[in-house]
């Protein structure tokens, strides 16, 4: 046995190419596996850290807390750590100029909170004492209050008091206007030193009628110390963060539960959207949550982030995607390190003769092949798993290099010692699986067929006929390319599959991570804009679209904008697809008078031109342009819950017409008429303001009822089809009330020929703009300065949404989501390309006494040339005629696999993939058989021929 490793340790190094190429092999696969258990853990401890950062490090918010029974939280065994907050009260603002949230909220916490809630300072420093206090972000851009860090501000602190139910407000309830007023005021006077962003959810809900203000409390300080018993204030009332054990959090519902008194199993099942309550069941849950001891908010994307087991729905997107990702680095590893192996045994068949006739088992020369394997793990394995952490650093490094400034949140590099384990042991697994085959058929080899060496080629004559195509285009190069290939058809097998392998794994991962990028725009509608307005106007007051284009975008650093104007048209009985038809009749209990509500929005000119462009539209100021695809919750009975579902609109094409409807009204009162004064501007979901009133689940398909239709003196529209598109200009990405028709002014006012103008006038319309600046606050406070006051603006009411932190924030996520999406797919583009070079260049390696043979005996250079890139022709051609065709195919198959599981997309082939795919396979088969040939070229034939060791 000792022997049998001596020679296997020397004929590693006698080949030393083919032993370098194999350890490289192993080295990048271990690399590739270490690297991407360290990204996903740096993936994951950066959205926790993401998370925390934007809605606090805790897990379950109790309201309402006695401070005498605070000492439960702080002893309960399934709570890791607290921190506290203490409600001051409400303060009257002046001069604030958003109507709903007329208050300041001030909060006090200590050392604790300040560190673990969601207070991210922009300037300035937290509060130190119960004389400071910091202020934030939004009061300045949504409340229009300019205070300044050093400023000095004198509030009157009360409670909120309902005149008509004749009780306190709590903080996070919606303002009442009248029916509330301030009392049990205390005047306080603080130094603002810091300025933080808008806090979280979990801290103040965008309902909430106050804007928060943080101060310090020498209270909690002291309990959080052990200075001070809780017990001695018994009715001060506390705000509780409480963060979870490890074990805590996977039964999060029974523990939260057991601590506001109710029943768990009931609890647990309200908390689970795949399964349905019963009637009963929902109102005993709501009856049982009114009695509760606290009320609760849950942190539940932090919850879901951190709670690995069981796999939440958040990260489990994100694990099986690895786990993908993993098994498609270890079959094709294993088949990159198995073509070393076989090749490496097909040369030193003989050798395995020799030592079979002079006494070695089959056990011994399979042992061989392992310890040769188990060598080459030993320099491969520590080297890769080195190797890919270090990639992972320098990529998380780089990314935070050169992300500085904008992204809002940095990358953080993380490893995990289990995962890297885990690496380890499917790197050694990798290659035991690699090695077993291969010595499976070395140790089968018998001494006969070693000398004979006949069983690689088994062909007969017949099948050798070449085309007499091939003879004239390339010439006798070319004629032996084509039977060394017949010849030789296991090892031009191996290299095309090696292909096709590489070629379909990059094109079906390509498309998993686009999909992945959908499921994840479908739910998180990203704000594409970080300046919305709104205008509203009196009666009879139509604005000059342009004019108002030029307004928006004369202020110094606008990056994109769009000035629109809406007009709802409702369109009776439009052609549906299948699809989507079925999906209105089931909404609306299967009615078959299902009419819909279109939206058609004239933009400017310019505007419109930009997005007739991107939408590839041609005369596109013909009539309107279509956006026909929508995004709308559909219930999946595979996976038992509501999910997102793209589905194309309607049959309509480029020249169809619709017919539009509307209303004209007698009655200057109807709700299709602005009354007299009237300032309410029109918003959805794209310009919610602080202080709005979260809304359920509203019917987003754009039904139109018919009562609605036969209100006044109904009148339609013919609008021409001037093109039909998914894409959706800036400010309409999330918007999903109506179907969107797009329009340049002149062709709109076209319409309203043939004396319609009045009726024109009459209508109803809603005015908007969207903004991307360069800097938000400083367009809002421009744009603010130029309008108020200016007698040319005096009949419009503008109202200004600063969503600066909203893009932010949905940037950094895409961001994080796109590190790691891309990241992967460079990792299957590194795994594709190092086997395509490890088979062809090994091959070519392997050859290369054959091709000294050719030259010997009077091949010339020209023809030797013909000869290679005929086969590169062969095999780039066969592969991806073999690889594109299956990688569409499985991708296919992945996306059908995804809808009945957990999702609803419209599938696309990833054309962008393919044609990557195509072009670098070409390019690299060229690359490598050119460098060969030259390489080939300057080797001596007679030392080559006499070589045994390659």
């Amino acid at each position: 046995m000792n022997l049998m490793k001596t020679l296997t340790l020397k004929n590693l190094k006698l080949n030393r190419k083919r032993t370098i190429v194999t350890i490289i092999g192993i080295i990048l696969a271990t690399a590739l596996l270490s690297a991407l258990v360290t990204l996903v853990s740096s993936f994951q401890y950066s959205m926790i850290e993401y998370q925390k950062q934007k809605d606090g490090d805790f897990h379950v918010k109790f309201s309402n807390v006695k401070m005498s029974e605070l000492s439960e939280f702080k002893n309960n065994r399934n709570i890791e750590s607290t921190f506290e907050t203490m409600g001051m009260g409400f303060a009257k603002l002046d001069g604030c100029k958003n109507e709903d949230k007329p208050y300041a909220y001030v909060m006090a916490t200590d050392e604790a909170g300040f560190e673990r809630g969601c207070f991210n300072l922009i300037e300035g420093r937290m509060a130190k004492n119960e004389d400071e206090i910091v202020i934030p972000r939004h009061l300045k851009t949504n409340g229009r209050i300019d205070i300044k860090v050093g400023d000095e501000i004198t509030l009157d602190v009360g409670k909120r008091y309902d005149s008509n139910t004749e009780s306190v407000i709590s903080e996070n309830c919606a303002y009442e206007h009248e029916a509330e007023t301030l009392t049990d005021t205390e005047t306080k006077r603080y130094k603002v030193v810091g300025i933080m962003e808008r806090p979280g959810y979990g801290m103040e809900d965008y309902s909430a009628a106050g804007y928060t203000f943080v101060t310090y409390s020498d209270e909690l300080a002291a309990i959080d110390n052990g200075t001070k018993s809780g017990a001695s204030e018994a009715d001060t009332t506390l705000t509780v963060y409480s963060r979870y054990t490890q074990k805590a959090l996977r039964n999060k519902d029974a523990v939260t539960a057991d601590i506001i008194g109710v029943d768990e199993k009931l609890f647990e099942k309200a908390n689970n959207s795949s399964v349905e309550m019963s009637a009963e069941e929902s109102d005993r849950f709501l009856k049982e949550m009114e009695n509760a001891k606290y009320d609760i908010y849950m942190n539940g994307y932090l919850i879901s982030y951190e709670c690995v087991f069981p796999i939440d729905g958040s990260f489990k997107a994100l694990f099986t995607v690895a786990a993908v990702v993993a098994l498609i680095i270890i079959l094709t590893s294993v088949y990159c390190i198995k073509n070393s192996f076989n090749i490496s045994i097909t040369e030193k068949i003989r050798q395995y003769g020799m030592l079979a006739s002079v006494g070695a088992t089959r056990r011994q020369i399979k042992s061989s092949v392992k310890t040769e394997a188990a060598m080459l793990g030993v320099v491969g394995i520590p080297v890769g798993t080195m190797s890919g952490i270090l990639a992972s650093l320098i990529l998380v490094k780089v990314v935070n290099v050169l992300s500085a400034g904008w992204l809002n949140v940095a990358l953080n590099f993380h490893t995990s010692l289990p995962a890297l384990i885990l690496a380890v042991i499917l790197s050694i697994a990798t290659i035991y699986f690699s090695a077993t085959g291969s010595a499976r058929r070395a140790a089968k080899v018998t001494p006969l067929e070693a000398i004979r060496n006949t069983k690689e080629i088994k062909i007969k004559s017949s099948k050798l006929k070449t085309p007499a195509i091939i003879g004239r285009i390339w010439g006798i190069g070319g004629v032996i390319s084509y039977k060394n290939i017949k010849r030789n058809n296991k090892k031009y097998r191996t290299t095309v599959t090696s292909i096709v392998i590489c070629s379909v794994t990059f094109i079906v991962i390509s498309y998993f991570m686009s999909m992945a990028f959908s499921i994840v725009g479908m739910s998180y509608a990203s704000a594409d804009y970080n300046i919305g307005i709104n205008m509203s106007y009196k009666k009879d007051i139509h604005i000059d679209i342009e004019k108002l284009s030029k307004l928006v975008s004369g202020i110094e650093g606008v990056d994109d904008y769009l000035v629109g104007a809406g007009y709802d048209f409702d369109v009776d009985k439009p052609e549906y697809t299948k699809e989507y038809g079925e999906y209105c009749r089931q909404v609306y209990d299967n009615s078959e008078d299902v009419s819909q509500m279109f939206l058609i929005t004239v933009l400017d000119d310019k505007s419109y031109d930009k997005y007739a462009s991107d939408a590839g539209i041609k005369n596109a100021a013909a009539g309107a342009i279509l956006v026909n695809k929508g995004t709308f919750d559909v219930y999946n009975e595979n996976s038992s819950k509501y999910v997102k579902k793209e589905m194309e609109l309607y049959k309509y094409k480029a020249g169809d017409t619709i017919e539009c409807g509307y209303n004209v009204y007698d009655d200057a009162s109807s709700d299709y008429n602005a009354a007299e004064g009237d300032t309410e501007s029109s918003t959805d979901d794209n310009n919610a303001v602080e202080g709005d009133t979260e809304s359920g689940t509203e019917d987003n398909s754009g039904y139109v009822d018919e009562e609605t239709i036969n209100n006044g003196v109904r009148k339609t529209l013919d609008v021409t089809i001037a093109g039909v598109t998914d894409k959706v200009p800036i400010g309409y990405k999330s918007y999903s009330y109506a179907t969107l028709l797009f329009m340049n002014q002149k062709g709109f006012e076209s319409l309203w020929a043939d004396g319609k103008s009045n009726e024109l006038k009459q209508r109803y319309v809603s005015y908007s703009a969207y903004v991307v600046a360069e800097n938000a606050d400083e367009y809002q406070d421009t744009f603010e300065k130029e309008t108020e006051g200016n007698p040319e603006y005096s009949q419009i009411s503008f109202s200004v949404s600063n969503l600066d932190k909203q893009m932010r924030d949905e940037k950094s996520l895409f961001t994080l989501l796109g590190v790691f999406a891309y990241g992967l797919i460079v990792v299957i583009a590194l795994i594709g390309i190092t086997n395509i070079i490890n088979t062809l260049s090994t091959g070519m390696e392997l050859r290369s006494r054959e091709f000294a043979t050719l030259r010997s005996i009077g091949m010339t250079d020209k023809q030797f040339v013909g000869m290679v890139r005929l086969e590169s022709v062969f095999i780039s051609v066969k592969a991806l005629v073999i690889g594109v065709p299956l990688g569409i195919l499985i991708s296919y198959l992945l996306c059908v696999i995804m809808n009945r599981m957990d999702g609803a997309i419209i599938y696309e082939p990833p054309y962008k993939a393919i044609i990557l795919c195509i072009v670098v396979v070409i390019m690299l088969i060229y690359a490598i058989m050119k460098l060969s040939m030259t390489k080939l070229r300057h080797n001596n034939i007679i030392e080559t021929i006499k070589n045994e060791n390659l």
